[in-house]
C-alpha cells in the first residue's frame, strides 16, 4: 500500500474512533501506540481510546490492549495487579489472547497468587479457542520437571517473595481478591524511572507471543 492511501484510511479510521465504533476506536488506538501509517507513537492517547471504548461499550479488545498497557507501563503506570484483573475481565469474554496472558500472570505470579493449576485452566480455554501458541505452552508446564531451567518460560530465579493486596485464582480458575503472598519480578516498577529494559522486553516478548493466535 502507498503512503497517501494509507494516510486516507487512517484518517476514515480516526473518524470512526471518533464517532464511537468500539472497534475502530481500539484498532486507533493501537494504531497510535504502534506509530503506524505516518502517525507518531503516542503510547498515552492510545490509552486514552481504549479507555473511552471500555466506558462507551465494554469492548473486549481494549480491554485487553489496556490490560497490555498496565502490564509492560507503556502510556500508564505499570500496575500488575490491575493489569491481571483486565486481563480477566477480557478473558472471560472468551478473547484468547486475554487468555493466554491470564495464564501466563498466574504461571509465573506477576500480580496474581502464583497458581499453575489455575494457569492451565487458562491456557487450555486459550488453546480452545483456537491460541496455537497456548497448545505449545500447557505442554511445556505439564511436561515441566524440577530443578531444571526454562528459561523466560517460568524462571523463577529472578523473583522475590513479597506481600501484598492482589488477585488469586478460585478453585475453577476464576479471579478473586485476597491478600496473599506472591512471587514478584526484581526491578521495581517498570512504568516507573528508571526502567528495565530487560524485563520490559522480557514482558514484550510475551505479549507478542499472546496475539500470535
Amino acid at each position: 500500500y502507498d503512503e497517501e492511501n494509507q494516510k486516507r484510511g487512517m484518517e476514515i479510521l480516526r473518524r470512526l474512533a471518533e464517532i464511537g465504533y468500539p472497534d475502530a476506536m481500539a484498532y486507533y488506538g493501537i494504531c497510535l501506540n504502534e506509530g503506524r501509517a505516518g502517525l507518531d507513537p503516542n503510547s498515552e492517547a492510545a490509552v486514552s481510546w481504549w479507555q473511552r471504548s471500555i466506558e462507551m461499550h465494554g469492548h473486549s479488545q481494549s480491554v485487553y490492549e489496556l490490560a497490555v498497557a498496565k502490564y509492560t507501563g507503556e502510556g500508564v503506570v505499570e500496575d500488575e495487579v490491575e493489569a491481571v484483573r483486565l486481563f480477566a475481565l477480557a478473558a472471560e469474554k472468551d478473547h484468547p489472547a486475554a487468555a493466554y496472558m491470564l495464564g501466563d500472570c498466574l504461571l509465573d505470579g506477576i500480580g496474581v497468587d502464583l497458581d499453575r493449576g489455575a494457569a492451565l485452566v487458562w491456557l487450555v480455554r486459550a488453546s480452545e479457542l483456537g491460541h496455537r501458541g497456548a497448545r505449545s505452552r500447557v505442554m511445556a508446564v505439564l511436561g515441566k520437571k524440577e530443578g531444571e531451567d526454562y528459561g523466560g518460560f517460568t524462571d523463577a530465579s529472578r523473583q522475590t517473595f513479597v506481600q501484598q493486596t492482589l488477585f488469586s485464582a478460585d478453585e475453577d480458575g476464576q479471579i478473586i481478591q485476597r491478600t496473599a503472598t506472591l512471587r514478584k519480578k526484581i526491578g521495581g516498577n517498570i512504568g516507573g524511572v528508571p526502567r528495565n529494559p530487560t524485563e520490559l522486553h522480557r514482558r514484550q516478548t510475551i505479549v507478542g507471543n499472546s496475539r500470535n493466535a
